[in-house]
């Protein structure tokens, strides 16, 4: 009986040891942080030169040979884009009809957050101005800047019902 109670005291003084060093590494790590410091890690051993696995890149501050040069502020990046008409995309805005008024054809766009729009002909959008609304089409002049920084201007066209191959 003695020597059973021997093995759980053991464990027990382990598992507190272990809860000890477990709540000072914590701690530490904490106290670096809020002092703005990192931590101090231990650096894994040398591997072999080994060619890199093709899912990682070889080391992180190496940039991806797959981006762009130069940000183009196109679809996918977030801009501080002014409120209203002022702040469309012609790349992101979906056309979702258009009405005969009286001082001709009013095109309905929304936004990707699904705001809704009414453009009339020469609106100046973020990137571009609406050239010309029909009955079923509304056509841009987009203004943006090619892989080099320089400015370009393309006509853009937005079919209410697209075709194949159309872009919406």
């Amino acid at each position: 009986m003695g020597q059973k109670n021997r093995n759980r005291l053991r464990r027990f003084a382990r598992a507190i040891a272990l809860l000890g060093l477990l709540i000072w590494c914590v701690s530490f790590s904490w106290a670096a942080q809020s002092q703005g410091q990192k931590p101090p890690t231990k650096t894994p051993p040398a591997k072999p030169a080994a060619s890199p696995s093709p899912s990682k890149p070889a080391a992180s501050h190496e940039r991806d040979p797959f981006a762009p040069l130069i940000q183009t502020g196109e679809a996918g990046s977030h801009l501080n884009l002014p409120q209203g008409i002022a702040g469309l995309q012609v790349s992101t805005l979906h056309l979702e009809g258009m009405v005969k008024a009286a001082e001709g054809m009013v095109a309905v766009v929304s936004n990707p957050q699904g705001s809704v729009y009414f453009l009339h002909d020469g609106d100046h959008l973020y990137d571009g101005i609406v050239e010309k609304i029909g009955l079923d089409e509304i056509t841009f002049q987009q203004e943006s800047k090619d892989a080099f920084g320089r400015p370009m201007e393309r006509e853009v066209s937005k079919r209410l019902y697209p075709m194949a191959g159309d872009e919406q």
